[in-house]
């Protein structure tokens, strides 16, 4: 029997995958004992940070940009044009979020933790090289999971061989980023002659034309990232560094989820724009077989993680008196997933639809309340509210996309 070509770039682009989900699961036992709860509370702080910056370097390039590249993916002067408009707005961000982020932080004596904020600096260098955009319309699953093993492989190397005292942890962002830029440093050099990729003028001015139209996307994104990364800021801000360390390990684990969500995402992502390009009604069940599927899987995982929320937080060597809280909070975090299953599946085909601008609406709106939510949750409620504020933000998403759909007409049921 034939095994579909769809199917089998699942499972490579999954393998992929699967070493972003086993490394935080291999390191942070680790940085716990090493660096304490505190020590990884100040890790994941400024990681939150740098990946709240991410999201702005990215821009619209895993939306628009992989939308355009697999809808053209075989016209090879389009394809040399695109890349280098994307890669050269990418750099212009990255040189000024990079400027501005140093200056600030050198600049502001408030701001702690400088050398840890410093040493991160790598990763937005690391997002500005990934060329994940660029496969994954090309659809090329395997070089993406090859990326990740490698890349994934040198960082997990790096923490056990050089974290090796408890103020080792300011270095632990930095090898992650380096770890990317090693790898993708490397692909960007044969990308540069495969695709014959030469920034001129009319690159610069294409790029930055990028920047103009695709504005509300990026907002959209940040705002996005800020619902996802914003929590743990706030709960060091109102809690402190060590319970920011216990919230990272939770949160650790239902990201495991969110990785394995955004995976499916991505990978159904140029299939479905494809798909509902051709022909809308074979579009549609495109859509519905990916997650309906998608949403199966990840609620068996979290009946098995409720099941087994106690051996799981044992692995983590959490130092805590109150364990039994900490299962309770696990167990409220994994409604989170089976939310966000429903909600990214609606905006994909939001922006299947040509929704964009309403997603962006919606996402404005989503990051202001989430940032309003989350700050009155966690001051209330402490670790708890942080998820009792995502839970509803995520209800409160799903329901403006359901509506807005509703109203789409012509959809096929």
């Amino acid at each position: 029997m034939r095994i579909s070509p769809k199917i089998t770039n699942f499972f490579i682009y999954g393998l992929g995958q699967s070493i972003n989900l086993l490394s935080p699961l291999i390191v942070m036992p680790f940085l716990i004992r090493i660096c304490k709860e505190d020590g990884l509370g100040k890790i994941g702080i400024s990681f939150s940070i740098c990946l709240i910056l991410s999201g702005i370097i990215d821009y619209s390039s895993y939306l628009n940009g992989t939308k355009d590249i697999v809808i053209n993916k075989k016209d090879d002067s389009f394809l040399s044009n695109k890349i280098t408009d994307i890669y050269t707005y990418k750099f212009i961000i990255f040189v000024i979020l990079t400027v501005l982020f140093t200056l600030i932080v050198l600049s502001i004596p408030s701001v702690q933790e400088k050398k840890l904020l410093l040493l991160s600096l790598p990763i937005l260098l690391s997002q500005l090289l990934n060329p994940n955009w660029l496969l994954q319309g090309l659809e090329n699953f395997k070089l993406i999971a090859i990326l990740n093993i490698l890349s994934k492989a040198i960082y997990i190397a790096m923490i056990f061989l050089f974290i090796k005292n408890r103020e080792d942890y300011i270095w632990a962002n930095f090898y992650l980023g380096v770890s990317g830029v090693l790898v993708y440093f490397t692909l960007f050099l044969y990308f540069i002659k495969k695709y014959k990729l030469r920034c001129t003028k009319q690159n610069i001015k294409n790029g930055l034309h990028i920047m103009k139209t695709d504005f509300n996307i990026c907002i959209s994104e940040f705002c996005l990232s800020i619902y996802q990364y914003f929590p743990i800021l706030i709960i060091g801000y109102f809690a402190g560094n060590g319970a920011a360390g216990i919230y990272r390990v939770i949160e650790q684990i239902f990201s495991i989820f969110r990785t394995f969500i955004f995976m499916f995402f991505n990978f159904s992502y140029p299939t479905v724009c494809f798909e509902v390009e051709k022909n809308l009604k074979k579009g549609i069940r495109v859509w519905k077989l990916y997650h309906l599927t998608n949403l199966a899987i990840i609620i068996s995982l979290c009946i098995l993680v409720y099941i087994f929320s106690d051996y799981i937080l044992s692995y983590f060597h959490v130092a805590t008196k109150d364990k039994q809280s900490l299962i309770v909070l696990l167990r409220l975090a994994i409604l989170v997933p089976i939310l966000l299953v429903i909600s990214q599946a609606l905006r994909q085909l939001m922006f299947g639809l040509n929704l964009s601008s309403v997603d962006t609406r919606i996402i404005y709106f989503s990051g202001i309340l989430s940032i309003v939510l989350l700050s009155t949750f966690v001051y209330l409620f402490g670790l708890k509210g942080s998820f009792m504020a995502m839970i509803l933000v995520e209800l409160i998403v799903i329901s403006l996309y359901s509506f807005v759909l509703s109203k789409k007409r012509h959809l096929p049921t």
